[in-house]
């Protein structure tokens, strides 16, 4: 069987032709299509960054955190930028994508977030199942976010004995599938929230075939 590479028509845009098959397999386009759509978020003018690609990079901001925003961007355009009519095509800026990333806003991730993330087992997935129930877990875990102003007022600092914290933190709560170890749910609150409002906020999606340990 023969392959070819992909060909460009040269009316296109690059940020309509970039796309991350490994993350598609999980997210597929017509998922994220659907999620900005309810949410009714749209660009007036497209430019470099286009809404779906944004929801591209900022997964792999979280798959490829070690590296500066520019890098990712870089990273993820890589494959397409092979086969691009133009060689010398410069790829979008780090300041371009924190522009889009205001624009798109939390709403249409969290719808996201909601469309795709649902229990993955099966009854033959070994320890999936007890009494015929899916057993869940509730966890909560604090999580270090950047040191903003708004992330201060949002979230807090904890306070210690040599003073409050390096970084504002965010008290996550996660109702997760015990087989899969895969999250169907989360929340974050203040840093000094209880685990136990998180956990109470987490029932909203345990179902009567779910054994939540």
């Amino acid at each position: 069987m023969g392959y070819k590479l992909r060909e460009i028509a040269a009316e296109s845009k690059f940020s309509q032709e970039l796309a991350l098959g490994a993350i598609a397999q999980a997210l597929p386009l017509s998922a994220i299509s659907a999620a900005l759509a309810e949410e009714a978020v749209c660009e007036q003018r497209e430019r470099k960054l286009n809404m779906m690609t944004t929801v591209f990079v900022t997964i792999a901001m979280n798959l490829y955190a070690r590296i500066s925003i520019g890098e990712v961007l870089k990273k993820v355009a890589k494959g397409l930028r092979y086969i691009w009519p133009d060689p010398d095509y410069p790829v979008a800026k780090a300041n371009a994508f924190c522009y889009r990333r205001y624009q798109l806003g939390p709403r249409p991730l969290a719808n996201l977030f909601h469309r795709v993330c649902r229990p993955m087992t099966s009854a033959a997935t070994p320890g999936a199942f007890l009494f015929g129930l899916r057993l869940m877990a509730i966890d909560g875990t604090v999580e270090d976010v950047p040191d903003t102003p708004e992330n201060v007022a949002a979230f807090g600092r904890h306070p210690g004995d040599r003073g409050d914290s390096a970084f504002p933190q965010v008290q996550a709560v996660y109702l997760a599938e015990c087989g899969a170890h895969a999250i169907v749910d989360a929340g974050f609150w203040p840093c000094r929230t209880s685990e136990r409002v998180g956990g109470f906020r987490m029932l909203r999606s345990v179902a009567p075939d779910m054994l939540v340990m």
